[in-house]
């Protein structure tokens, strides 16, 4: 990423010391998200919820922070005290957790789910965009900070399997909690940025802006495809007769691919550039979901599930890219919040979609996601025609 000296601040924040608290923002708040994704569908069940309730409880969060993500971004922007909304946020999320811990009732936990989102999910855009503007100035390498939330949601995938396992699955929500009061202490540990200078948008002209606007629909089109592997695939994969604990290698296979490709993510983006990371990622996509629909032997899961590496982290590097070299950093805030609202909105059509999907199709509806992943591809491909290719023009 491109060196920004308004993010450049004095003293102990720069260097090593903002790299491991940076990793650590991310490492605890993929704690709880790395328990959600592969669990909480579990602890629906149990609470009583059917496949149908299952993809609205799935949806209901990502609704909701449609509504709180542009707001929270544009706030963060006006404030221009990125680090203290993050720390306010986390502490609002560990409050609503306590509350799902408590609700039994369909209709509660959707009402609480719903107003824990608005604080929740919206954190990890103004995370993204509060290391953007680090990784900018040189003071932080956006991807190997990143890789540390992906090793933690591989450590909470496995340990997850074996803890709930063994408590059951009403444990779900409470583990969760245990995540997210750590990134209270995290976040509170960040250094605070300076005001950003305002400057005009990289971007000049109609089609730079049309180029922009594609790419972020591709990868919350690429991404959305995943919407019927976090639903179903763990209880799909349970009912057939899958150990929990496998079920957490399951996870965390796709996670330590994850993560490799982070870690080189530096080097991927310039030597490829964010739209062909988004189009590999549908590719990818369509390859997965087309083979998980014929419902394969667990032998062949554990390779399908490296395909991650690009089916959701080659697709996140390459939108958080495309936004870190598209927007001034005075409006990183929104522009990352932006991306992530149009994800949530894919992404939630997709979750109430495939409940009913599911009900009629079982695992055949990843031929749909496999379709979807394809379709992001298109677009991403779109997109990279449309940004020009002089620099004054944003290119």
């Amino acid at each position: 990423m491109a060196q920004d000296e308004g993010a450049r601040g004095p003293g102990p924040a720069g260097g090593p010391c903002v790299q491991r608290r940076l990793a650590a923002a991310y490492a605890t708040y993929f704690i709880a998200l790395g328990i959600q994704i592969p669990y909480l569908p579990l602890w629906f069940q149990q609470r009583g919820l059917g496949p149908e309730a299952i993809g609205i409880a799935l949806a209901v969060p990502m609704l909701a922070r449609l509504v709180a993500t542009p707001l929270l971004g544009l706030l963060s922007d006006r404030l221009g005290r990125p680090r203290a909304l993050l720390v306010a946020l986390a502490l609002a999320t560990v409050l609503g957790m306590g509350a799902l811990a408590a609700s039994r009732e369909a209709f509660a936990i959707f009402v609480v789910l719903g107003l824990m989102s608005l604080c929740w999910f919206p954190g990890l855009a103004l995370l993204d965009s509060y290391a953007s503007r680090l990784a900018k100035a040189k003071r932080a390498d956006y991807g190997r900070a990143r890789q540390w939330g992906s090793a933690s949601f591989l450590v909470a995938n496995v340990a997850g399997g074996a803890f709930i396992g063994g408590l059951g699955a009403g444990s779900v929500v409470l583990l969760m909690l245990a995540g997210h009061l750590t990134h209270v202490l995290a976040t509170a540990a960040l250094p605070e940025l300076p005001p950003a200078e305002r400057r005009a948008m990289p971007l000049n002209g109609r089609r730079a802006r049309l180029g922009l606007l594609a790419g972020i629909v591709a990868g919350a089109v690429v991404q959305a495809s995943h919407a019927p592997l976090y639903a179903f695939a763990s209880v799909h994969w349970a009912q057939e007769g899958v150990s929990l604990t496998t079920i957490g290698l399951l996870w965390a296979a796709g996670v330590a691919a994850e993560m490799v490709l982070f870690r080189f993510g530096t080097g991927l983006v310039a030597r490829f550039g964010p739209h062909r990371l988004i189009a590999a990622g549908g590719m990818a996509a369509l390859v997965r979901f087309a083979a998980m629909a014929g419902d394969p032997p667990l032998e062949l899961l554990f390779p399908l599930q490296l395909l991650h590496a690009f089916t959701f982290g080659a697709t996140y590097l390459g939108t958080v890219e495309l936004i870190a070299r598209s927007v001034s950093e005075h409006r990183a805030g929104a522009g990352q919040t932006a991306a992530a609202w149009t994800t949530s909105l894919f992404m939630a059509t997709a979750n109430v979609a495939s409940g009913p999907l599911w009900q009629q199709f079982g695992p055949m509806t990843f031929l749909a996601a496999g379709v979807v992943g394809l379709a992001g591809t298109g677009v991403a491909l779109l997109a990279g025609w449309l940004q020009p290719h002089r620099s004054g023009a944003g290119g």
